[in-house]
């Protein structure tokens, strides 16, 4: 995959496979103040588009992927400075073609593979998020799609990559289990964005990790109980968790397919 198929698979949201790097984009994001957008993809393009009687936001990225591949060639320029290393000598020590650095750099149109990016990034004594400009969320714990699993709290400091297009604090999940299956799968990464605790009435309906008062975390379909101050958590092939108290929901506005994490991690 080279650097603009990578951002075109960003932009339209679609499914990651084996060997590639994307996210799934979630129908809805919620915004402060209760706005609530829908996104969906166009050509590459972000729309987006409102409820009725929303505010239309103004977070709809243009992603173009020669932009892309601009900013990736500007960042490899500013590291070889850095570096005080010229093209044919950082070729080399890649184990590229002797002209292949310079081609990149100075080749108008010119695209490059990943698997290329990582070659000169371990050769610069860097990452590729150095040169991808990719930002990282902090993974914070495990979330349940199954039995009863308590949040296990993640104390390494792991983190993943942001979302493209993605503006403000986030946190990241591991999803466990498979109680959500085919949406959700153990391995995946859902990404929040958790400003308050309670529930808000817009997330009723939404897929969201939700924390009970009991301390579980899952990852479930939010749905009111039969009582007030009460939810059940719907589950796509298992029995629903009716009737419990929840510390805090939040919807889910981000999914990174486990086999994106495994190709990003190679």
């Amino acid at each position: 995959m080279t650097v603009a198929e990578r951002t075109n698979a960003e932009g339209s949201g679609r499914h990651a496979g084996a060997g590639q790097i994307g996210f799934y984009i979630a129908e809805k994001i919620v915004h402060g103040g209760g706005y609530k957008c829908a996104k969906s993809h166009r050509q590459g393009v972000i729309h987006i588009t409102c409820s009725p009687g929303c505010i239309m936001c103004e977070k709809a990225p243009m992603i173009s992927p020669q932009n892309e591949v601009e900013r990736v060639r500007a960042a490899l320029r500013a590291l070889m400075e850095k570096r005080g290393v010229k093209p044919k000598p950082l070729a080399k020590q890649a184990g590229l073609g002797e002209t292949a650095v310079r081609d990149f750099l100075d080749r108008e149109g010119a695209d490059v593979k990943l698997g290329t990016l990582r070659r000169l990034a371990n050769a610069l004594d860097a990452s590729i998020e150095d040169l991808l400009g990719v930002e990282q969320v902090p993974l914070t714990g495990r979330v349940g799609a199954g039995g009863s699993i308590i949040f296990d709290e993640n104390t390494s400091m792991e983190t993943v990559p942001r979302p493209p297009g993605a503006t403000g604090r986030l946190e990241a999940l591991e999803v466990v289990g498979d109680s959500m299956l085919p949406r959700y799968s153990s391995g995946d990464i859902v990404y929040i964005s958790r400003e308050i605790d309670g529930v808000l009435d817009a997330y009723i309906g939404d897929y969201c990790a939700v924390r009970l008062s009991s301390g579980e975390t899952y990852v479930k379909l939010l749905a009111r109980g039969s009582r007030p101050g009460f939810f059940t958590l719907r589950s796509l092939n298992a029995a629903d968790i009716e009737d419990v108290e929840v510390e805090w929901a939040t919807p889910i506005i981000f999914v990174m397919p486990r086999a994106g994490r495994a190709a990003l991690q190679r």
